[in-house]
């Protein structure tokens, strides 16, 4: 197997398993800490998020890029500049944010329904400063391509942090106030064993030697976007409910139809994505390390391969979810509205694969401010697409503002990566046979559900697996995937003849 291929697969279980627990353990706080003081908590973590957002998150994806073309470059001195310098940008910035919050939390704490929500804010504060720690750190773990080290870092982080909250429930501490400060606790030992990892892995602390002033400057693009994304993501949450309310339905209405949509059907379409978000992870360092040591055909492929990859990963479910959505609704929340509008979306698992792995590269390739603009573009285009509509607007339309989104969004991506890499579009060519397989998969996967006479947990998993590798064979059979790609073999060569047929060169790799 390709080196690259087991990277994906390590960090795809790790996060799978890392998510599986996540998940696990919010049923249990569910059940624990009652509605209404869930409630408060996610109101506060909701605005701690953007705290942490705007603290750590462009720092480790800098970090990492620069890492690895120190790497390339064999800069090491540079190397262990750039990890100091983020150290400092990180603990500093975030010192900043914990005063500035705490000087001004009786301000704060008028935003909030509940004056509880001020409190558990700060709980978590201290995990803004081991954050900052853990990310300077685990972007340089991550520009060298230490991807099961920086895994375990972030699954030791999520088991800690269960450990903590058990522990502060059995001392009897009170439940909600465990919640956010097992947080902290969690944060301080991922913290402290990312040091530990980085230091014995041969990293060291020296000057930042100019270093601050440039990392500030790059990180800040990817900082603003994903702040932006969860400033949207708000104003999408408040934006919507107020729509409908003035369509007509009252103020339950309105929250469940948000609910059964947001909330439940379209988390389930991000679940088979998880190896495109590992493969957008393992590529960033080697897309920039490529792009280092001036290697286009390796920039070049890595582009191709990874945009059809994604299309192929988000299609391959796509006939499932449409066929027995309403049933794999019913069985995971009992909602057979949440069963359906999973089924009308279904199709959104392309443009948010394809936004995604795209989006990364554009970070790989020094396009970050791009890569934001194309995003803000995007959510113009949904809320434009949303309040053009007026009366006749669904809760289903607003699936089709996000394809819209998404699909411009990786439009324009792929354009501003192809005036610098004039890489094939044989993507294109995946795209075509992934919606010619989705009927006949679809309609596969319709009869065996009705024929199946089971219990129904058991029909759903042998229809997703029927359905899924209906179209992975498809796949190979139409030359869109080959074994080369995931396992060594002879390199591949592009003819005029197999023009259509993805990832082959006329020319060795350089």
């Amino acid at each position: 197997m390709k080196p690259i291929i087991k990277s994906i697969f390590t960090l795809s279980v790790f996060t799978f398993l890392e998510r599986l627990i996540g998940f696990i353990f919010k049923i249990y706080l569910s059940r624990e800490l009652g509605a209404t003081s869930l409630g408060i908590y996610q109101v506060a973590f909701s605005f701690f998020m953007v705290l942490l957002t705007l603290t750590t998150s462009g720092l480790p994806l800098i970090v990492s890029k620069r890492t690895a073309k120190c790497r390339a470059e064999n800069a090491f001195c540079e190397e262990y500049a750039i990890s100091t310098a983020a150290l400092i940008i990180g603990s500093a910035l975030s010192v900043i944010v914990i005063v500035l919050v705490i000087l001004f939390r009786n301000v704060i704490k008028g935003l909030f329904a509940n004056s509880l929500s001020m409190t558990l804010i700060l709980y978590m504060l201290p995990s803004l400063l081991f954050s900052s720690v853990y990310s300077a750190f685990r972007g340089n773990l991550w520009g060298r391509q230490k991807y099961t080290t920086v895994s375990a870092l972030e699954l030791i982080e999520q088991i800690c942090r269960i450990g903590a909250t058990f522990a502060l429930f059995a001392v009897g501490f009170d439940k909600i106030l465990s919640t956010a400060l097992s947080m902290s606790i969690a944060c301080l030992i991922s913290a402290a064993a990312c040091i530990a990892a980085y230091l014995k892995s041969g990293g060291k602390l020296t000057r930042p030697n100019g270093e601050i002033k440039p990392l500030i400057k790059n990180s800040a693009p990817v900082t603003f976007s994903r702040a932006a994304s969860s400033v949207i993501t708000s104003l999408m949450s408040i934006a919507v409910p107020f729509i409908l309310m003035r369509l007509g339905m009252d103020s339950d209405g309105a929250m469940y139809a948000y609910g059964y949509s947001v909330g439940m059907a379209l988390p389930l379409l991000y679940i088979p994505l998880t190896f495109v978000g590992s493969m957008a992870f393992v590529m960033i360092p080697t897309l920039s390390r490529a792009v280092a040591i001036k290697n286009e055909y390796s920039v070049n492929m890595q582009i191709e391969r990874a945009i059809s990859i994604a299309i192929v990963i988000g299609a391959a479910f796509i006939p499932t979810f449409i066929a027995i959505g309403e049933a794999v609704g019913s069985c995971v929340y009992g909602s057979v509205d949440a069963g359906k509008y999973l089924s009308f979306s279904a199709w959104l698992m392309v443009p948010i694969a394809v936004e995604n792995i795209t989006s990364s590269m554009m970070n790989s390739l020094e396009l970050e401010f791009k890569a934001l603009i194309h995003y803000l573009i995007g959510s113009i285009a949904l809320f434009a697409f949303i309040f053009t509509l007026g009366n006749s607007f669904n809760i289903e339309m607003l699936a089709v503002g996000m394809g819209i989104s998404f699909s411009l969004s990786s439009v324009l991506n792929i354009i501003s990566m192809r005036k610098l890499h004039k890489f094939r579009l044989d993507f294109l060519f995946t795209l075509l046979i992934s919606a010619a397989l989705c009927v006949p998969a679809l309609f596969t996967v319709k009869w065996l559900y009705a024929i199946l006479d089971t219990v129904e947990i058991v029909r759903i998993v042998i229809c997703a697996i029927v359905g899924t590798l209906f179209m992975i064979a498809g796949f190979f059979m139409c030359g869109t995937l080959k074994l080369e790609y995931f396992f060594n073999g002879k390199k591949d060569k592009r003819t005029k003849k197999s023009g259509r047929s993805l990832f082959t060169r006329a020319k060795k790799d350089a």
